[in-house]
């Protein structure tokens, strides 16, 4: 203990700067629309349900860009954001078992990038680390590096967003 530190004190600070929350509802509160949200687990393992069942009550949060390995199921996961419209954006390694998700998206009113698991992964560790940019040879020589895939697609099925070439 530092000089002139008491015990007390640092347990009145270590409270005021706690990250435990009553609730779900309490700990999503301060969550401003358009936000990034990372959301964990894998497949419907270990995914924040309490959380995303909270941010779906909450009506204010909405126009997030979602960062998860997958964009869960009908009605389960991160399908309850996409029910309630409150995702713009998916930035995932795999989408392919949401009927919802698909509709949007080739419907026009979802972005989304596709990232291979490991580079997502990367990024996730790169970003929490403070790494702006780092290389992987997973998508050399494809569309990845290329530009061009589609984010957004228009109503009438055109791509109105794509990917920019990668460097």
């Amino acid at each position: 203990m530092g000089q002139g530190r008491s015990l007390y004190a640092v347990g009145i600070l270590c409270r005021r700067y706690s990250k435990i929350y009553a609730s779900a509802e309490k700990a999503v509160e301060d969550i401003p629309a358009g936000s990034t949200v990372l959301f964990g687990g894998f497949g419907l393992c270990g995914i924040p349900e309490r959380l995303i069942d909270a941010i779906a009550d909450n009506k204010g949060i909405d126009k997030l860009t979602a960062v998860s390995n997958n964009a869960g199921i009908d009605g389960v996961g991160l399908g309850k954001l996409l029910n309630t419209r409150q995702i713009k954006r998916m930035v995932s390694s795999y989408v392919g078992e949401n009927r919802e998700f698909a509709r949007q998206y080739l419907g026009g009113e979802l972005e989304l990038e596709l990232v291979p698991q490991g580079t997502l992964a990367e990024k996730v560790r790169a970003g929490g680390a403070g790494i702006p940019a780092f290389f992987t040879a997973t998508g050399f020589g494809t569309a990845i590096q290329h530009g061009g895939t589609p984010i957004k697609y228009g109503v009438d099925g055109v791509a109105v967003i794509e990917a920019a070439p990668r460097e």
